[in-house]
Protein backbone atom coordinates (compact mmCIF):
# COMPACT_ATOMS: atom_id res chain seq x y z
CA UNK A 1 0.00 0.00 0.00
CA UNK A 2 1.29 3.45 -0.92
CA UNK A 3 2.01 6.02 1.77
CA UNK A 4 -0.22 9.11 1.72
CA UNK A 5 -0.04 10.49 5.26
CA UNK A 6 3.07 10.94 7.37
CA UNK A 7 3.38 11.98 11.02
CA UNK A 8 6.92 13.07 11.90
CA UNK A 9 8.14 13.40 15.48
CA UNK A 10 11.49 15.04 16.10
CA UNK A 11 13.25 14.68 19.44
CA UNK A 12 16.74 15.21 20.74
CA UNK A 13 19.00 12.22 21.01
CA UNK A 14 19.86 12.10 24.71
CA UNK A 15 16.89 13.42 26.67
CA UNK A 16 14.27 12.94 23.93
CA UNK A 17 13.01 16.53 24.23
CA UNK A 18 10.75 17.79 21.44
CA UNK A 19 12.36 19.97 18.78
CA UNK A 20 10.11 22.82 17.63
CA UNK A 21 10.54 24.50 14.20
CA UNK A 22 12.63 21.63 12.88
CA UNK A 23 12.64 21.81 9.07
CA UNK A 24 11.33 18.64 7.42
CA UNK A 25 11.90 17.82 3.74
CA UNK A 26 10.44 14.69 2.22
CA UNK A 27 11.73 13.14 -0.99
CA UNK A 28 11.26 9.89 -2.85
CA UNK A 29 13.87 7.23 -3.39
CA UNK A 30 15.30 9.22 -6.31
CA UNK A 31 15.61 12.24 -4.01
CA UNK A 32 12.80 13.99 -5.86
CA UNK A 33 11.21 16.64 -3.65
CA UNK A 34 7.74 15.76 -2.41
CA UNK A 35 6.88 18.21 0.35
CA UNK A 36 8.30 20.10 3.32
CA UNK A 37 7.12 21.72 6.59
CA UNK A 38 8.20 22.66 10.12
CA UNK A 39 7.37 20.91 13.36
CA UNK A 40 5.06 22.53 15.89
CA UNK A 41 5.86 23.34 19.53
CA UNK A 42 5.58 19.65 20.36
CA UNK A 43 8.09 18.65 17.73
CA UNK A 44 5.35 17.06 15.57
CA UNK A 45 4.13 17.66 12.03
CA UNK A 46 1.67 15.74 9.88
CA UNK A 47 2.30 15.83 6.15
CA UNK A 48 0.16 14.73 3.21
CA UNK A 49 1.76 13.32 0.07
CA UNK A 50 -0.25 14.11 -3.08
CA UNK A 51 0.69 10.81 -4.68
CA UNK A 52 1.25 7.61 -2.82
CA UNK A 53 4.79 6.37 -2.30
CA UNK A 54 5.89 3.06 -0.82
CA UNK A 55 9.30 4.35 0.27
CA UNK A 56 10.36 7.91 1.07
CA UNK A 57 13.25 9.65 2.76
CA UNK A 58 12.94 12.38 5.34
CA UNK A 59 15.51 15.10 5.86
CA UNK A 60 15.28 16.91 9.19
CA UNK A 61 17.33 19.98 9.99
CA UNK A 62 17.25 22.13 13.10
CA UNK A 63 19.44 25.26 13.29
CA UNK A 64 20.91 25.71 16.78
CA UNK A 65 20.30 22.12 17.85
CA UNK A 66 23.88 21.17 18.54
CA UNK A 67 25.64 17.92 19.49
CA UNK A 68 22.72 16.44 21.40
CA UNK A 69 20.75 16.31 18.17
CA UNK A 70 19.88 13.21 16.21
CA UNK A 71 23.08 12.44 14.34
CA UNK A 72 26.40 14.21 14.06
CA UNK A 73 26.31 15.14 10.33
CA UNK A 74 26.99 18.85 9.96
CA UNK A 75 25.95 21.03 7.01
CA UNK A 76 26.88 24.69 7.44
CA UNK A 77 25.25 25.75 10.73
CA UNK A 78 22.74 22.94 10.77
CA UNK A 79 22.76 19.39 12.10
CA UNK A 80 21.01 17.24 9.55
CA UNK A 81 20.00 13.61 9.41
CA UNK A 82 18.61 11.42 6.67
CA UNK A 83 16.15 8.95 8.11
CA UNK A 84 14.51 6.03 6.28
CA UNK A 85 10.90 5.64 7.30
CA UNK A 86 9.90 2.45 9.10
CA UNK A 87 6.32 2.09 7.86
CA UNK A 88 3.60 0.95 10.20
CA UNK A 89 0.18 0.49 8.55
CA UNK A 90 -3.02 1.62 10.22
CA UNK A 91 -6.64 1.57 9.04
CA UNK A 92 -6.86 5.24 8.11
CA UNK A 93 -3.59 5.04 6.19
CA UNK A 94 -1.90 7.42 8.60
CA UNK A 95 1.76 6.51 8.87
CA UNK A 96 4.00 7.13 11.85
CA UNK A 97 7.70 7.72 11.56
CA UNK A 98 9.46 6.12 14.52
CA UNK A 99 12.32 8.56 14.60
CA UNK A 100 15.24 6.35 15.71
CA UNK A 101 17.49 7.72 18.38
CA UNK A 102 21.13 8.04 17.41
CA UNK A 103 24.02 5.92 18.52
CA UNK A 104 25.99 8.03 20.96
CA UNK A 105 28.88 8.31 21.16
CA UNK A 106 29.28 7.80 17.39
CA UNK A 107 31.46 5.01 16.05
CA UNK A 108 35.06 6.32 15.94
CA UNK A 109 35.56 5.07 12.39
CA UNK A 110 38.30 2.59 13.22
CA UNK A 111 38.12 -0.99 14.47
CA UNK A 112 39.20 -1.25 18.10
CA UNK A 113 41.17 -4.31 19.16
CA UNK A 114 43.53 -5.63 21.80
CA UNK A 115 46.72 -3.62 22.21
CA UNK A 116 45.17 -0.26 21.24
CA UNK A 117 44.67 2.74 23.51
CA UNK A 118 42.55 5.87 23.47
CA UNK A 119 39.41 7.62 24.72
CA UNK A 120 37.08 5.49 22.58
CA UNK A 121 38.34 2.38 24.37
CA UNK A 122 37.67 4.05 27.73
CA UNK A 123 34.09 4.66 26.54
CA UNK A 124 33.78 0.97 25.64
CA UNK A 125 35.11 -0.06 29.05
CA UNK A 126 32.71 2.24 30.86
CA UNK A 127 29.75 0.94 28.86
CA UNK A 128 30.71 -2.70 29.48
CA UNK A 129 30.86 -1.93 33.21
CA UNK A 130 27.35 -0.45 33.01
CA UNK A 131 26.17 -3.69 31.42
CA UNK A 132 27.61 -5.83 34.17
CA UNK A 133 31.17 -6.72 33.19
CA UNK A 134 32.54 -9.04 35.85
CA UNK A 135 35.13 -8.29 37.03
CA UNK A 136 34.74 -4.54 36.51
CA UNK A 137 37.12 -3.08 33.99
CA UNK A 138 39.56 -0.26 34.60
CA UNK A 139 38.40 2.63 32.39
CA UNK A 140 41.97 3.50 31.47
CA UNK A 141 41.55 3.42 27.69
CA UNK A 142 43.91 0.46 27.34
CA UNK A 143 42.51 -2.49 25.35
CA UNK A 144 43.94 -5.41 27.34
CA UNK A 145 42.96 -9.07 27.75
CA UNK A 146 40.25 -8.35 30.34
CA UNK A 147 38.60 -5.80 28.04
CA UNK A 148 38.83 -8.29 25.16
CA UNK A 149 37.21 -11.03 27.27
CA UNK A 150 34.38 -8.68 28.31
CA UNK A 151 33.80 -7.66 24.67
CA UNK A 152 33.62 -11.33 23.67
CA UNK A 153 31.12 -12.06 26.44
CA UNK A 154 28.97 -9.13 25.30
CA UNK A 155 29.16 -10.22 21.67
CA UNK A 156 28.15 -13.77 22.53
CA UNK A 157 25.18 -12.50 24.55
CA UNK A 158 24.16 -10.16 21.70
CA UNK A 159 24.31 -12.73 18.90
CA UNK A 160 27.43 -11.19 17.36
CA UNK A 161 30.62 -12.92 16.28
CA UNK A 162 32.61 -13.23 19.55
CA UNK A 163 35.94 -12.12 18.09
CA UNK A 164 36.77 -9.55 20.79
CA UNK A 165 37.07 -6.79 18.17
CA UNK A 166 34.90 -3.66 18.36
CA UNK A 167 33.82 -2.86 14.84
CA UNK A 168 30.81 -0.80 13.81
CA UNK A 169 28.26 -3.56 14.49
CA UNK A 170 29.60 -4.26 17.97
CA UNK A 171 29.92 -0.53 18.69
CA UNK A 172 26.34 0.25 17.59
CA UNK A 173 24.94 -2.72 19.56
CA UNK A 174 26.97 -1.79 22.61
CA UNK A 175 25.77 1.82 22.66
CA UNK A 176 22.24 1.17 21.41
CA UNK A 177 19.57 2.74 23.57
CA UNK A 178 17.54 -0.43 23.38
CA UNK A 179 17.85 -2.56 26.53
CA UNK A 180 21.13 -4.31 25.99
CA UNK A 181 21.54 -7.97 26.82
CA UNK A 182 23.58 -8.61 29.89
CA UNK A 183 26.84 -10.32 29.00
CA UNK A 184 27.38 -13.79 30.34
CA UNK A 185 30.40 -13.86 32.61
CA UNK A 186 32.43 -15.96 32.74
CA UNK A 187 32.03 -16.78 29.02
CA UNK A 188 31.25 -20.32 27.90
CA UNK A 189 34.52 -22.27 27.69
CA UNK A 190 33.68 -23.61 24.24
CA UNK A 191 33.38 -27.28 25.22
CA UNK A 192 30.59 -29.21 26.91
CA UNK A 193 31.45 -30.10 30.51
CA UNK A 194 30.45 -33.51 31.82
CA UNK A 195 31.13 -36.05 34.52
CA UNK A 196 34.75 -37.19 34.72
CA UNK A 197 36.25 -33.89 33.51
CA UNK A 198 38.40 -31.52 35.55
CA UNK A 199 39.46 -27.90 35.28
CA UNK A 200 38.90 -24.29 36.39
CA UNK A 201 35.65 -23.96 34.42
CA UNK A 202 34.17 -26.80 36.48
CA UNK A 203 35.27 -25.05 39.69
CA UNK A 204 33.40 -21.93 38.46
CA UNK A 205 30.32 -24.08 37.86
CA UNK A 206 30.56 -25.62 41.34
CA UNK A 207 30.89 -22.20 42.97
CA UNK A 208 27.89 -20.87 41.04
CA UNK A 209 25.77 -23.92 41.89
CA UNK A 210 26.60 -23.38 45.57
CA UNK A 211 25.45 -19.74 45.25
CA UNK A 212 22.17 -20.99 43.79
CA UNK A 213 21.55 -23.39 46.67
CA UNK A 214 23.19 -26.70 45.78
CA UNK A 215 22.38 -29.15 48.55
CA UNK A 216 24.66 -30.59 49.73
CA UNK A 217 27.22 -27.89 49.05
CA UNK A 218 29.81 -28.87 46.46
CA UNK A 219 33.54 -28.92 46.93
CA UNK A 220 34.89 -26.32 44.48
CA UNK A 221 37.78 -28.55 43.47
CA UNK A 222 37.23 -28.46 39.70
CA UNK A 223 36.43 -32.18 39.56
CA UNK A 224 33.14 -33.08 37.82
CA UNK A 225 31.94 -35.96 40.00
CA UNK A 226 28.52 -37.48 40.72
CA UNK A 227 27.56 -34.78 43.27
CA UNK A 228 28.30 -32.01 40.74
CA UNK A 229 26.33 -33.90 38.10
CA UNK A 230 23.35 -34.25 40.45
CA UNK A 231 23.45 -30.50 41.24
CA UNK A 232 23.58 -29.67 37.50
CA UNK A 233 20.54 -31.87 36.86
CA UNK A 234 18.65 -30.20 39.73
CA UNK A 235 19.51 -26.77 38.28
CA UNK A 236 18.45 -27.81 34.78
CA UNK A 237 15.10 -29.05 36.06
CA UNK A 238 14.51 -25.82 37.98
CA UNK A 239 15.22 -23.76 34.84
CA UNK A 240 13.31 -25.76 32.21
CA UNK A 241 16.40 -27.27 30.58
CA UNK A 242 17.01 -30.84 29.49
CA UNK A 243 18.15 -32.57 32.72
CA UNK A 244 21.09 -34.47 31.22
CA UNK A 245 23.76 -33.32 33.69
CA UNK A 246 25.91 -31.96 30.84
CA UNK A 247 26.86 -28.27 30.73
CA UNK A 248 26.54 -27.10 27.15
CA UNK A 249 26.13 -23.46 26.08
CA UNK A 250 22.43 -23.29 27.04
CA UNK A 251 23.01 -24.61 30.55
CA UNK A 252 26.13 -22.45 30.96
CA UNK A 253 24.34 -19.26 29.90
CA UNK A 254 21.34 -20.03 32.12
CA UNK A 255 23.63 -20.86 35.05
CA UNK A 256 25.56 -17.59 34.89
CA UNK A 257 22.72 -15.29 33.83
CA UNK A 258 21.32 -12.89 36.38
CA UNK A 259 17.81 -14.32 36.00
CA UNK A 260 18.58 -17.96 36.69
CA UNK A 261 16.26 -19.74 39.10
CA UNK A 262 17.75 -21.10 42.32
CA UNK A 263 17.97 -24.81 42.97
CA UNK A 264 15.05 -25.83 45.18
CA UNK A 265 16.34 -27.16 48.45
CA UNK A 266 14.62 -30.34 49.56
CA UNK A 267 13.74 -30.24 53.24
CA UNK A 268 15.54 -32.74 55.45
CA UNK A 269 13.78 -34.49 58.29
CA UNK A 270 15.35 -33.97 61.71
CA UNK A 271 14.08 -35.73 64.81
CA UNK A 272 14.83 -33.93 68.07
CA UNK A 273 14.46 -36.09 71.16
CA UNK A 274 14.26 -34.18 74.47
CA UNK A 275 15.52 -36.70 77.03
CA UNK A 276 13.22 -38.12 79.75
CA UNK A 277 9.85 -36.46 80.51
CA UNK A 278 6.66 -37.02 82.50
CA UNK A 279 7.32 -39.14 85.58
CA UNK A 280 10.90 -39.69 84.36
CA UNK A 281 12.70 -36.54 85.56
CA UNK A 282 16.14 -37.77 84.56
CA UNK A 283 18.93 -36.33 86.67
CA UNK A 284 18.03 -33.69 89.25
CA UNK A 285 19.93 -31.06 91.20
CA UNK A 286 17.85 -29.34 93.88
CA UNK A 287 14.67 -28.29 92.12
CA UNK A 288 16.28 -28.49 88.69
CA UNK A 289 15.16 -31.38 86.47
CA UNK A 290 17.00 -32.73 83.44
CA UNK A 291 13.65 -33.35 81.67
CA UNK A 292 12.79 -29.63 81.93
CA UNK A 293 16.16 -28.43 80.62
CA UNK A 294 16.18 -30.84 77.67
CA UNK A 295 12.64 -29.90 76.61
CA UNK A 296 13.33 -26.19 76.88
CA UNK A 297 16.50 -26.43 74.80
CA UNK A 298 14.92 -28.70 72.20
CA UNK A 299 11.99 -26.33 71.75
CA UNK A 300 14.48 -23.48 71.22
CA UNK A 301 16.39 -25.41 68.53
CA UNK A 302 13.26 -26.37 66.57
CA UNK A 303 12.24 -22.95 65.14
CA UNK A 304 15.82 -22.19 64.09
CA UNK A 305 15.88 -25.31 61.94
CA UNK A 306 12.38 -24.67 60.63
CA UNK A 307 13.46 -21.20 59.55
CA UNK A 308 16.07 -22.97 57.41
CA UNK A 309 13.26 -24.86 55.65
CA UNK A 310 13.82 -28.13 57.49
CA UNK A 311 11.15 -30.56 58.66
CA UNK A 312 11.48 -30.99 62.42
CA UNK A 313 9.76 -33.73 64.41
CA UNK A 314 9.82 -33.77 68.20
CA UNK A 315 9.54 -37.05 70.10
CA UNK A 316 7.83 -34.95 72.74
CA UNK A 317 6.89 -31.26 72.84
CA UNK A 318 5.43 -31.26 76.36
CA UNK A 319 6.28 -32.81 79.71
CA UNK A 320 5.14 -36.34 78.92
CA UNK A 321 6.78 -39.73 79.18
CA UNK A 322 7.88 -41.41 75.94
CA UNK A 323 9.37 -44.89 75.98
CA UNK A 324 12.86 -45.35 74.53
CA UNK A 325 11.61 -47.75 71.87
CA UNK A 326 8.97 -45.24 70.78
CA UNK A 327 11.57 -42.50 70.36
CA UNK A 328 13.56 -44.58 67.91
CA UNK A 329 10.37 -45.72 66.17
CA UNK A 330 9.33 -42.09 65.56
CA UNK A 331 12.63 -41.47 63.79
CA UNK A 332 12.53 -44.68 61.77
CA UNK A 333 8.90 -44.30 60.69
CA UNK A 334 9.59 -40.78 59.40
CA UNK A 335 12.76 -41.76 57.53
CA UNK A 336 14.73 -39.14 59.44
CA UNK A 337 17.93 -37.77 57.96
CA UNK A 338 19.35 -37.06 61.42
CA UNK A 339 18.39 -37.92 65.00
CA UNK A 340 19.60 -35.96 68.04
CA UNK A 341 18.72 -36.82 71.63
CA UNK A 342 19.41 -33.95 74.05
CA UNK A 343 20.33 -34.65 77.68
CA UNK A 344 22.10 -33.25 80.74
CA UNK A 345 24.82 -35.31 82.41
CA UNK A 346 25.18 -35.96 86.15
CA UNK A 347 27.68 -37.29 88.68
CA UNK A 348 27.96 -38.01 92.38
CA UNK A 349 30.81 -35.50 92.29
CA UNK A 350 29.75 -31.88 91.90
CA UNK A 351 33.17 -31.18 90.38
CA UNK A 352 32.47 -33.26 87.26
CA UNK A 353 31.75 -30.94 84.34
CA UNK A 354 31.80 -30.63 80.58
CA UNK A 355 29.89 -31.29 77.37
CA UNK A 356 30.12 -34.49 75.32
CA UNK A 357 28.37 -36.13 72.41
CA UNK A 358 27.75 -39.86 71.97
CA UNK A 359 27.44 -42.06 68.87
CA UNK A 360 26.68 -45.76 68.71
CA UNK A 361 29.47 -48.26 69.28
CA UNK A 362 29.56 -49.19 65.58
CA UNK A 363 28.58 -45.78 64.16
CA UNK A 364 29.99 -45.12 60.67
CA UNK A 365 32.25 -42.16 59.91
CA UNK A 366 29.44 -39.90 58.69
CA UNK A 367 27.58 -40.24 61.99
CA UNK A 368 30.80 -39.49 63.88
CA UNK A 369 31.42 -36.43 61.70
CA UNK A 370 27.87 -35.23 62.40
CA UNK A 371 28.51 -35.47 66.14
CA UNK A 372 31.72 -33.46 65.79
CA UNK A 373 29.90 -30.84 63.71
CA UNK A 374 27.42 -30.19 66.52
CA UNK A 375 29.92 -30.45 69.37
CA UNK A 376 32.42 -28.10 67.69
CA UNK A 377 29.76 -25.38 67.41
CA UNK A 378 28.86 -25.72 71.10
CA UNK A 379 32.52 -25.62 72.19
CA UNK A 380 32.97 -22.43 70.14
CA UNK A 381 30.24 -20.78 72.24
CA UNK A 382 32.10 -21.70 75.42
CA UNK A 383 32.16 -24.67 77.80
CA UNK A 384 34.04 -25.60 80.95
CA UNK A 385 35.31 -28.82 79.46
CA UNK A 386 35.05 -30.50 76.06
CA UNK A 387 34.72 -34.22 76.74
CA UNK A 388 34.61 -35.01 73.03
CA UNK A 389 32.72 -37.56 70.96
CA UNK A 390 32.39 -41.00 72.55
CA UNK A 391 30.98 -44.31 71.40
CA UNK A 392 28.15 -45.62 73.59
CA UNK A 393 25.53 -48.37 73.57
CA UNK A 394 22.48 -46.21 74.32
CA UNK A 395 19.12 -47.60 73.22
CA UNK A 396 18.12 -44.61 71.10
CA UNK A 397 21.47 -44.82 69.26
CA UNK A 398 21.32 -48.59 68.89
CA UNK A 399 17.74 -48.74 67.57
CA UNK A 400 17.69 -45.66 65.30
CA UNK A 401 18.48 -46.19 61.63
CA UNK A 402 19.32 -42.54 60.86
CA UNK A 403 22.71 -41.07 61.77
CA UNK A 404 22.18 -40.47 65.47
CA UNK A 405 23.83 -38.67 68.38
CA UNK A 406 23.11 -38.25 72.09
CA UNK A 407 24.23 -34.85 73.31
CA UNK A 408 25.02 -34.25 76.99
CA UNK A 409 24.72 -30.49 77.55
CA UNK A 410 26.87 -30.17 80.64
CA UNK A 411 26.49 -31.65 84.12
CA UNK A 412 23.28 -30.71 85.89
CA UNK A 413 25.13 -31.49 89.15
CA UNK A 414 27.73 -28.76 88.51
CA UNK A 415 26.92 -25.16 89.39
CA UNK A 416 29.14 -23.63 86.71
CA UNK A 417 27.75 -25.88 83.96
CA UNK A 418 24.25 -24.80 85.00
CA UNK A 419 25.27 -21.15 84.88
CA UNK A 420 26.69 -21.61 81.39
CA UNK A 421 23.54 -23.49 80.31
CA UNK A 422 21.36 -20.56 81.39
CA UNK A 423 23.66 -17.70 80.33
CA UNK A 424 24.41 -19.17 76.89
CA UNK A 425 21.00 -20.75 76.36
CA UNK A 426 20.14 -18.97 73.09
CA UNK A 427 23.70 -19.26 71.80
CA UNK A 428 23.70 -22.99 72.56
CA UNK A 429 20.39 -23.45 70.73
CA UNK A 430 21.76 -21.62 67.71
CA UNK A 431 25.00 -23.60 67.87
CA UNK A 432 23.17 -26.93 67.91
CA UNK A 433 21.02 -25.88 64.93
CA UNK A 434 24.07 -24.59 63.06
CA UNK A 435 25.92 -27.84 63.69
CA UNK A 436 22.93 -29.87 62.47
CA UNK A 437 22.70 -27.79 59.28
CA UNK A 438 26.41 -28.25 58.73
CA UNK A 439 25.98 -32.01 59.20
CA UNK A 440 23.07 -32.14 56.75
CA UNK A 441 24.99 -30.21 54.10
CA UNK A 442 28.28 -31.97 54.70
CA UNK A 443 30.66 -32.14 51.77
CA UNK A 444 33.20 -34.85 52.31
CA UNK A 445 36.47 -33.24 51.18
CA UNK A 446 39.71 -35.16 50.99
CA UNK A 447 40.04 -35.93 54.72
CA UNK A 448 42.90 -34.30 56.57
CA UNK A 449 42.20 -36.62 59.49
CA UNK A 450 40.80 -40.04 60.33
CA UNK A 451 38.77 -41.24 63.32
CA UNK A 452 40.37 -43.31 66.05
CA UNK A 453 38.52 -44.85 69.00
CA UNK A 454 40.47 -44.75 72.26
CA UNK A 455 41.08 -48.12 73.93
CA UNK A 456 42.31 -48.98 77.40
CA UNK A 457 45.93 -47.89 77.92
CA UNK A 458 45.87 -45.12 75.31
CA UNK A 459 47.03 -41.59 76.15
CA UNK A 460 47.44 -38.49 74.02
CA UNK A 461 51.21 -38.90 74.29
CA UNK A 462 51.16 -42.54 73.14
CA UNK A 463 48.77 -41.74 70.28
CA UNK A 464 50.96 -38.85 69.15
CA UNK A 465 53.97 -41.16 69.12
CA UNK A 466 52.09 -43.92 67.28
CA UNK A 467 50.69 -41.70 64.54
CA UNK A 468 53.69 -39.42 64.06
CA UNK A 469 52.15 -36.20 65.33
CA UNK A 470 52.14 -34.16 68.56
CA UNK A 471 49.81 -33.90 71.51
CA UNK A 472 49.16 -30.24 70.73
CA UNK A 473 48.06 -31.06 67.17
CA UNK A 474 45.59 -33.69 68.45
CA UNK A 475 44.30 -31.31 71.13
CA UNK A 476 43.78 -28.48 68.63
CA UNK A 477 42.20 -30.70 65.99
CA UNK A 478 39.69 -32.03 68.54
CA UNK A 479 39.25 -28.73 70.45
CA UNK A 480 40.06 -30.57 73.67
CA UNK A 481 40.22 -28.73 76.98
CA UNK A 482 42.12 -31.47 78.84
CA UNK A 483 45.06 -33.78 78.25
CA UNK A 484 43.13 -36.88 79.34
CA UNK A 485 41.15 -39.26 77.13
CA UNK A 486 38.66 -42.01 78.02
CA UNK A 487 38.03 -45.44 76.61
CA UNK A 488 35.48 -45.26 73.78
CA UNK A 489 36.27 -41.61 72.99
CA UNK A 490 36.63 -40.88 69.27
CA UNK A 491 39.53 -38.64 68.24
CA UNK A 492 40.37 -36.95 64.97
CA UNK A 493 43.93 -37.96 64.12
CA UNK A 494 45.79 -36.02 61.41
CA UNK A 495 46.77 -38.04 58.40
Amino acid sequence: MNLRFLLVRVTTGYDEMSVANAHIKVSDVDDKHLCEAKTDVNGVKELELRHGHSVVNVRVSAPGCIDEYIEDVRIDDEYTTFLPIHLEHSADETRFLDNPLPIWPPYPGVVLRRGMQGPSIAQVQERLNELGANPLLATDGSFGPMTEAAVMAFQAASGLMPDGVVGSNTWNTLFSREPAPQPIWPPYPGVALRRGMEGPSIAQVQERLNELGANPLLATDGSFGPMTEAAVIAFQRANGLTPDGVIGPNTWNALFSRGSSPIPTPAKTIVIDPGHGGHDFGATFGSRRESDDTLRLSLAVRPILQAQGQRVIMTRATDVFVALSERSAISNQNNADLFISIHRNSSISTDANGVDNYVFTTAPSNAIQNAFDVLDEIVDVGVQNNLGVTRGNFAVLRNTTAPAMLLEMGFITNERDNQLFDQNFNAYATAIARGIMKALNEVQPPQRYFFYTVVSGDSLWSLAQRFGTTMNVIIQLNKLTTNSVTTGQVLRIPG
